[in-house]
């Protein structure tokens, strides 16, 4: 799927590969028919909720923590500049040490290259694999 696609084309290839027509899309998300069609054609922008996301994702079959679902939360959250995605502001919210460390990221001025290299760092100490 294209790097510059908005939520609703995303939201709607994943639908279509997921086999699922609108309706019982829809009913399985806990949305409109009408709300969601809007959506996919960028009438209206993605709720910003942690919990309808993730009620959308899981319609979808899109395992926590993958990249797809990940990548549904990161597009809802480019219809409102400045935030977060909502299942990273949650976890920011709830995890006491974020705060600082974004903060530390900030007046750093990490680049992109320096944020991947500490992602890296992070998986390799945890023995997680990288992404």
């Amino acid at each position: 799927m294209a790097k510059r696609q908005n939520f609703g084309a995303y939201l709607r290839a994943c639908r279509l590969k997921a086999g699922l027509g609108l309706r019982t899309f829809a009913e399985a998300a806990g949305l409109k028919p009408s709300n969601l069609c809007a959506i996919e054609y960028g009438r209206q922008a993605p709720s910003q909720k942690a919990e309808t996301l993730g009620r959308i994702a899981d319609a979808l079959g899109l395992p926590r923590g993958s990249r797809e679902r990940q990548r549904l939360f990161d597009l809802a959250a480019k219809h409102r500049p400045g935030t977060l995605a909502p299942d990273v502001a949650a976890f920011a919210g709830r995890t006491p040490g974020v705060p600082v460390l974004l903060r530390t990221i900030e007046n750093r001025r990490l680049t992109r290259e320096d944020l991947e290299r500490l992602t890296e760092y992070v998986n390799t100490q945890l023995g997680k694999p990288s992404r």
